[in-house]
């Protein structure tokens, strides 16, 4: 049955694509006007000089790919202190402005966003915000904490809504004064219709659901480049900023610490500790974290869907997220399928000590290095480890290459590890092509010849299709102690095809076909993985969205253990059958409020699985809530069958333009899925003041698997204004 829809589904993906207008492409340039006086901050747009350099579009839904149902004109000005983005929106739909407070509930209401690559070739990006509300979100690609001094309003008006847009260069790394080569773009979310909006447009740029849209490390490459910026005396020298910060904590569980492995581990309670960034000149940073804390940043990645591979966990502390692009620099992934592998990957690295980092850009190149030092308190085994990343890319994106490279160096052993890859594309067919190498020598290597990784693809780009043709070959030794391997003992093919279409009549709004194919054989020449599988995406001019998957793939393991055979000298091997179906519905995704629900069976390696999964979120005025509910059913083959249920639920509650507080309680039951029971309460108030500083006060943590009777009081001190 689902084969069969698939397959009519492609009627629709078969049309040619429609006309496809531009607003502005990637090769034209975006005046932007010099202003002889500061542009005011208000949101009337009564200044004549809004109108005189307003750019009117049409700006491009990317839903539709087709040009928006409402008018939006931008005007863009700049002077020796600021870039000013003047914005009048029109707006058929009802605003959607609930929230209240800055850099939280990103993606929820109405916003339009200015896009600012100032490398030229994505090397730094940045994205400011701003809602009706004149609530205000700020984002860059080289760190996650990123929290600039910058400026906005907004008012809504009789057929929609106006914004202003105050961005100083001190927000910005600028390498200097004189012409700028910054990429520019203006986008707009439509709340209540999840419509995503562009002034630059490019065939080639797709629909992304929030949070993931705007993607900074991608989508630069889309914008066109500015014209006529060019500065004098106005670049600011770059500041150095600290932060530290006092602690304390009571409650029987003070000791414990949940780490982004997900891992809960004991260890003293740490009192005091700073954060600091050392500018070494404009675009390069000096890191330092001492006696670190990140009990105020966890986050809940708790699931109990069964894994076939091993799953990549999010990062989320401070010191590691600045510049973490910098440090694994790979331009390209190869594992389509899979998350992207990397040498350096710090979720795995549990509480440290100190760490030192060092991250900037030069032209067309970005670099970092770190070392980090620390106690496992698992093993008890210390640890001292060295890493860094090179990267070069042309402001085209045609040529590119990157190095990288880990030393390991833990009480039990040493392992080294490092990786030389490159790319190129073709602007004129959409032809791109990668290759890459990797090498892994040391303690835990008993033969280098066999701890390699190596790939290549070449990818055609066209609008609404991609293909890709992929070769990998990973030895059975290869698995960097620091890094993140999906799997090893592996060579062979690999090939995806991507199909959109944006129909300009009927029910469906966007069609996505992505089919997948591979077969990669270990060093027996037996089949250790192999996969074909096909994902539907239609979304419909209403609210609904449709998905339905089918894959049909195998698994061997060697003693149980799916990662390499050479490891476990090939002995029992076992061939798991990975052969299920899934079919989900969502409504309003995007939206305020949503709904979203899947359901997928069929065989999952040792038994039959039955899983269900439904995420409900609501905005209730200013606050937001959600509401997750999975149970998964997994019938053995021989022995026993079991389950496990999931429960969660969230509560978030703005305190002004600077506050917010938060509860969340999570119930996992039975022991037939990937988590471990319990249940777990977690609130958090965190209060920013007018000085910058912060108070943060937790109890227990959203990230550990039950609660923990643990209070922590944390009060965080800022000292300068670098970014």
């Amino acid at each position: 049955m689902l084969r069969r829809l698939i397959a009519g589904a492609v009627l629709v993906l078969a049309l040619p694509p429609g006309a496809l207008a531009v607003s502005l492409a990637p090769a034209d340039r975006v005046e932007v006007r010099r202003a002889a006086t500061p542009l005011p901050l208000d949101a009337s747009l009564s200044d004549p000089r809004w109108a005189d350099g307003a750019l009117t579009g049409p700006f491009f839904d990317l839903g539709s790919k087709s040009p928006a149902g409402v008018a939006t004109a931008v005007s863009l000005w700049y002077d020796d202190r600021a870039l000013y983005v003047g914005v009048r929106a029109e707006q058929k739909t009802p605003l959607v402005a609930t929230q209240a407070t800055d850099d939280v509930g990103y993606g929820t209401d109405d916003f339009v966003a200015v896009l600012l690559d100032v490398t030229g070739n994505g090397g730094r990006a940045y994205m400011f915000a701003v809602t009706p509300r004149g609530t205000r979100y700020a984002f860059a690609s080289e760190t996650a904490r990123y929290k600039p001094e910058w400026s906005a309003v907004a008012k809504a008006t009789a057929d929609g809504w106006n914004a202003v847009l105050r961005i100083p260069y001190g927000a910005l790394k600028l390498a200097a004064n004189g012409p700028q080569k910054w990429k520019i773009n203006v986008v707009r979310n439509v709340a209540a219709s999840a419509e995503h909006e562009t002034l630059a447009y490019a065939p080639l740029m797709a629909y992304q659901a929030i949070p993931g849209w705007p993607n900074l490390g991608f989508d630069w490459r889309f914008w066109p480049s500015v014209r006529g910026v060019s500065l004098s005396g106005a670049v600011p020298p770059p500041k150095p900023r600290a932060e530290a910060f006092l602690l304390e904590s009571a409650g029987t569980d003070r000791s414990s610490f949940t780490v982004p492995s997900g891992a809960t581990v004991r260890q003293t309670p740490r009192t005091a500790g700073a954060d600091v960034a050392i500018p070494i000149d404009a675009t390069t940073t000096f890191v330092g974290a001492f006696s670190p804390d990140f009990s105020n940043v966890e986050v809940d990645q708790q699931t109990i869907a069964p894994q076939q591979f091993r799953r990549a966990f999010t990062e989320y502390r401070p010191f590691f997220a600045q510049g973490a692009p910098y440090v694994n620099p790979a331009l390209e992934g190869f594992e389509l399928n899979l998350p992207n592998e990397v040498l350096f990957y710090s979720p795995a690295i549990g509480p440290f000590d100190r760490g030192l980092k060092l991250v900037g850009t030069k032209g067309s190149e970005s670099f970092g290095a770190l070392e980090v030092r620390g106690t496992n308190p698992q093993t008890g085994m210390l640890f001292d480890d060295l890493a860094f990343g090179f990267k070069h890319r042309r402001p085209d994106n045609t040529f590119g290459y990157w190095i990288d490279g880990v030393n390991a160096a833990h009480s039990n052993g040493e392992d080294r590890s490092w990786e030389i890859g490159g790319f190129g594309r073709s602007l004129a067919s959409g032809l791109v092509y990668s290759a890459m190498h990797a090498q892994e020598t040391g303690t835990f290597v008993p033969s280098a010849g066999e701890a390699q990784k190596n790939a290549a693809f070449i990818d055609i780009q066209k609008p609404g299709l991609e293909a890709n043709l992929t070769w990998l070959d990973v030895g059975p030794w290869y698995a960097p102690v620091d890094g993140f391997t999906n799997i090893a003992d592996v060579r062979g093919p690999e090939f995806s095809l991507d199909l959109t279409r944006s129909p300009k009549r009927g029910p469906v709004k966007n069609a996505e076909l992505y089919l997948y194919w591979d077969r990669w054989l270990d060093r027996q020449g037996n089949v250790h993985e192999s996969d074909a599988d096909a994902y539907l995406t239609l979304r419909m001019r209403s609210k609904l969205a449709l998905y339905l998957n089918d894959q049909v793939g195998s698994q061997r393991t060697y003693e149980g253990d799916y990662f390499s055979g050479g490891t476990h000298g090939y002995r029992d091997q076992q061939l798991l059958p990975f052969k299920t179906w899934s079919a989900g519905i969502g409504l309003g995704e995007g939206t305020p409020s949503s709904i979203r629900t899947d359901y997928q069976a069929g065989p999952f390696g040792p038994f039959q699985l039955h899983q269900t999964t439904t995420t409900l979120t609501r905005a209730l005025g200013s606050a937001s809530l959600s509401f997750d509910y999975a149970g998964t059913r997994e019938a053995a083959y021989s022995g026993f069958s079991d389950g496990q249920w999931l429960r969660r639920l969230s509560l978030a509650v703005p305190f002004g333009r600077d506050g917010n507080a938060s509860i969340a309680y999570r119930d996992v039951s039975g022991r037939g899925g990937f988590a471990s029971p319990g249940r777990n309460l977690a609130a958090s108030l965190r209060k920013k003041f007018a000085n910058g500083n912060e108070l943060f006060v937790n109890y227990g943590t959203p990230a550990a698997t039950s609660t923990l009777d643990r209070w922590i009081v944390k009060y965080l001190m800022r000292v300068g204004g670098g970014v």
